[in-house]
């Protein structure tokens, strides 16, 4: 129950500030290490920090070219530290296909397919001839294009709970 509260408040704050708080992240993890250190002993460090660090290198490239957040990345980590790599797995499953589906009505409400996947094709492109990892272009005439990803892991927490548990 408090890792749907603490994201639900994440998401909240997300949507509202374009930010996730420090504070709620570490009172997660916080929480995920006493959790596990309470039901593996000291060996429930170890799992915690595997647990925490999964998220981290997955989502690392992403993060590069600013197409997550550090704060979803958190949220990851959060959830992986609290409840395990079954939990954790199931959560990233639920929440890019969430993302997507939010993405793609985003896209049909704003029209915007065609000009999306041409931004899409410029910059593959772009990185094909430069052979660099660039920033993914962000779009200057507002947030359309703009999904907030914690309400997707909120989701997809809620559903990978129904189903696991």
């Amino acid at each position: 129950m408090l890792s749907l509260t603490l994201l639900s408040l994440a998401a909240a704050t997300d949507i509202q500030c374009y930010y996730i708080s420090n504070r709620l992240i570490i009172s997660g993890l916080l929480f995920g290490c006493f959790f596990q250190v309470s039901e593996w002993g000291m060996k429930g460090i170890g799992v915690f920090l595997i647990n925490v660090s999964i998220p981290v290198i997955l989502f690392y490239l992403l993060y590069l070219i600013r197409a997550l957040g550090a704060g979803d990345i958190k949220l990851f980590s959060m959830i992986g530290g609290i409840w395990g790599l079954q939990v954790l797995c199931a959560t990233i499953a639920g929440s890019f296909l969430i993302a997507a589906f939010l993405s793609f009505c985003k896209i049909l409400y704003h029209r915007n397919l065609i000009s999306r996947l041409r931004v899409f094709k410029g910059y593959i492109c772009q990185v094909l001839v430069s052979g660099r990892l660039l920033t993914y272009p962000q779009e200057f005439s507002g947030n359309r294009h703009i999904i907030h990803f914690s309400v997707a892991i909120f989701i997809g927490y809620a559903i990978a709970m129904e189903v696991s548990y």
